[in-house]
């Protein structure tokens, strides 16, 4: 007579039990890895809309600031011909409307009479 461990089919029964065991592991890593794998995803996506907001932000500010200069080579230019005018040929109210505005001009570039 041969000497078994258990009930004959026990061993078998086993076996199937540590095949199934393996693959539930494998199943347990794989989903532990694609969920690891989708935090990574969204961290990556995450961190990307943070620097595509980042530079939205430095192109407005860029865009302000251009603007702003805009806004003071015009106001240059606007000043610049009236200090360019020739107010001895237009009426009295305008030649003492420009005559002011000279004079406002020059006090605001520093310059006091």
């Amino acid at each position: 007579m041969i000497y078994q461990d258990g009930p004959i089919g026990q061993k078998a029964a086993k076996e199937r039990l540590k095949r199934k065991q393996g693959k539930d592991k494998v199943g347990e890593t794989t989903v532990t890895n694609l969920l690891q794998q989708f935090r990574d995803t969204i961290v990556e996506i995450e961190d990307q809309k943070k620097q595509d907001r980042k530079i939205m932000l430095e192109q407005q500010a860029m865009m302000i600031q251009q603007s702003q200069e805009k806004q003071e080579l015009d106001r240059i230019e606007k000043e610049e011909k009236i200090m360019k005018m020739n107010i001895s040929n237009l009426d009295p109210i305008s030649a003492v409307y420009f005559k002011n505005k000279k004079l406002e001009i020059i006090q605001k570039r520093g310059f006091n009479f």
